[in-house]
């Protein structure tokens, strides 16, 4: 405890007392100190040991306490939590303001279509095949651009090769992002590019599986691959912001 009007500091021992008077740094300036009176711990002072410090009002110090070091750690765990939850607030804050930035630049529509379209394309289950000795397998439309429904390693792993169609794909859905701060006439026309290449998607997917499956379809009466719902709304959001095209582009 501080003495009565005085002040705790918290600091480090510079030098241990000896034959000569300790060193402790305080608000810049090195302050000496002998144990008999002040030191109020039971170990040892040590160079570096963090103490507080506790002067009376004359400005003498009193008493001098090692901190210990759970109580320390745990200070300092608090200090952390606080800066981490201070710069969480303003990042959340920053992304809000940037949200609604983007959100007033797009519209609210537009924007919760771009965000559908990126979920709907690397989460949503696009197709599958079913049957088989290997069970059931399931494609997300990113990964039906790369599959080659010939090649039984890339149909398993459900990984292929991704081409120049698929890097297409990732501009065309980023595109609807830039649109609104191009002020071309055309930009607009950026929201009908995720549409244009989910349908040129579509038809090289169903060329892809039709050729590797076709033989199957006609002797069973029935193909194991079949499109999922996570294309029709991966259609749907697409169809959405390609309507957006219709509406007048607005001064930027």
């Amino acid at each position: 405890m501080s003495g009565e009007g005085g002040t705790r500091v918290r600091t480090t021992i510079v030098k241990v007392p000896d034959a000569n008077p300790g060193l402790l740094f305080i608000d810049g300036q090195q302050r000496s100190f002998r144990l008999e009176g002040v030191w109020r711990s039971p170990v040892a002072p040590a160079v570096n040991m963090p103490v507080d410090v506790d002067f009376d009002s004359a400005g003498s110090i009193v008493a001098i306490t090692a901190v210990d070091q759970q109580q320390l750690n745990k200070e300092r765990l608090n200090q952390l939590s606080g800066v981490a939850q201070e710069r969480g607030k303003e990042a959340a804050k920053l992304a809000q303001q940037g949200i609604g930035a983007l959100a007033a630049k797009m519209g609210a529509v537009a924007l919760g279509s771009a965000v559908l379209i990126w979920i709907a394309w690397f989460f949503f289950p696009a197709a599958g095949i079913s049957g088989g000795m290997t069970g059931s397998l399931s494609y997300t439309f990113w990964d039906l651009l790369g599959v080659d429904f010939n090649d039984p390693m890339s149909v398993m792993g459900g990984k292929g090769s991704h081409g120049l169609l698929a890097i297409i794909g990732i501009v065309a859905i980023a595109a609807p992002f830039a649109a609104p701060f191009l002020k071309m006439p055309w930009a607009k026309y950026l929201n009908a590019a995720p549409l244009a290449v989910v349908v040129i998607g579509w038809l090289a997917v169903f060329m892809n599986e039709h050729k590797a499956f076709g033989d199957v379809a006609k002797l069973v009466g029935s193909s194991p691959f079949s499109f999922s719902w996570g294309i029709f709304v991966l259609v749907l959001a697409t169809l959405v912001l390609a309507s957006q095209v219709l509406k007048p582009q607005t001064a930027v």
